[in-house]
């Protein structure tokens, strides 16, 4: 699916430009809908807090709360490390024409990443938590191309490399946290950070 989301993408950019999709969607849009919110820089998160929510009541989920916490760190840092650099290399002009950022759109990325998280823990237990997360990183694209931020591709891109961003995460942290324990005993943890182009961690000592 992250494949063939992120070939769409790169086929209806307007470097690229073979699907015409996302002009034409543009134009649509504007015909017949305009809206004005900030709905979408709370929605892209909320699947991850939904996770995290629900193992804090008691929920069992794929890992226990302090693990979900420490995963959703991992992945948070992927995606933004992707995401940013992503932006950078492609430096694709937004439909506003106000910067060359647009692509892929980081608030679809955080979305789908945290919907994937959400699956991943919670997906095996009722399909209606998979159902749920992807449902609001979907709306949280489909805003992202209503207010004009971003094109079709950019948000296509995006969910592609969400979901890639916290497949890494649960590949890696395994791995990762026998090595942690190793180095440093059941007692520290290390939570990974990345911030404008920025990588770091923070280790955390349980006395």
């Amino acid at each position: 699916m992250p494949a063939t989301l992120l070939t769409l993408a790169v086929l209806g950019t307007e470097k690229v430009d073979v699907l015409e999709s996302d002009e034409e969607l543009r134009e649509e849009v504007h015909e017949h809908l305009r809206i004005r919110t900030n709905l979408d820089d709370q929605l892209r998160h909320v699947p991850a807090y939904a996770s995290l929510g629900l193992s804090l009541v008691g929920v069992k989920g794929k890992h226990n709360t302090l693990n979900q916490a420490l995963l959703f760190g991992l992945t948070y840092t992927i995606n933004n490390a992707l995401t940013s650099n992503l932006k950078r290399l492609t430096h694709v002009e937004r439909p506003l024409g106000n910067s060359f950022d647009s692509f892929p759109s980081q608030h679809t990325s955080a979305a789908f990443s945290a919907a994937t998280f959400l699956h991943k823990e919670y997906g095996g237990r009722s399909i209606w938590y998979s159902v749920g997360g992807y449902t609001v990183a979907t709306a949280t694209g489909g805003l992202r191309i209503a207010k004009d931020n971003h094109w079709l591709s950019d948000v296509m891109a995006g969910a592609a490399v969400g979901i890639v961003s916290t497949e890494l995460a649960y590949w890696a942290y395994p791995w990762l946290h026998r090595q942690l324990r190793k180095g440093l005993g059941d007692r520290a943890v290390v939570i990974p950070s990345y911030l404008n182009g920025a990588a770091g961690a923070t280790v955390v000592v349980m006395l």
